[in-house]
């Protein structure tokens, strides 16, 4: 029993010690929405997405309008396989390339984030959303390191 006892002191005070050390750390916090609307990369991905969506947009209506006005039936089936299939292969294209430029983001925004934070001093940051309470807000720091 005094063994338990003697234990539970110990991992009491270890408790304590590692809840005294978790107090002292620096805590930031980063407006992810803020980021995303006001990095240049951001805003122009977004812009080539929009026009991306447009040309497909505009593949898929006249694709339609060809399908409309072929003849026959075989006709009508052979273009619009054809049609689907250059289509699809453009937007695997475009997905490819959607992938890469929000991996590339991504990178980018935790790259600075990281860069801030030990600039900085801060042990730990959180999305804004996350945080009720508290932190030191480094949004226009990790803006400003994003569009140097």
């Amino acid at each position: 029993m005094k063994k338990i006892i003697i234990s539970l002191a110990v991992m009491g005070t270890m408790l304590c010690s590692n809840l005294e050390a978790s107090a002292a750390q620096t805590i930031g916090f980063v407006d992810m929405s803020k980021i995303l609307s006001s990095y240049s990369k951001a805003q122009s991905i977004t812009t080539s997405v929009n026009n991306q969506q447009n040309e497909i947009q505009k593949m898929l209506t006249d694709a339609r309008s060809q399908v409309n006005n072929a003849k026959t039936d075989t006709e009508k089936a052979e273009l619009e396989k054809k049609l689907t299939e250059e289509i699809q292969q453009k937007n695997n294209v475009f997905k490819a390339e959607y992938e890469k430029n929000v991996q590339s983001l991504q990178d980018n925004i935790v790259n600075s984030v990281k860069k801030v934070a030990e600039n900085k001093k801060i042990d730990c940051i959180f999305r804004k959303d996350n945080v009720i309470i508290g932190g030191k807000d480094i949004t226009e720091d990790v803006l400003a390191e994003l569009n140097k």
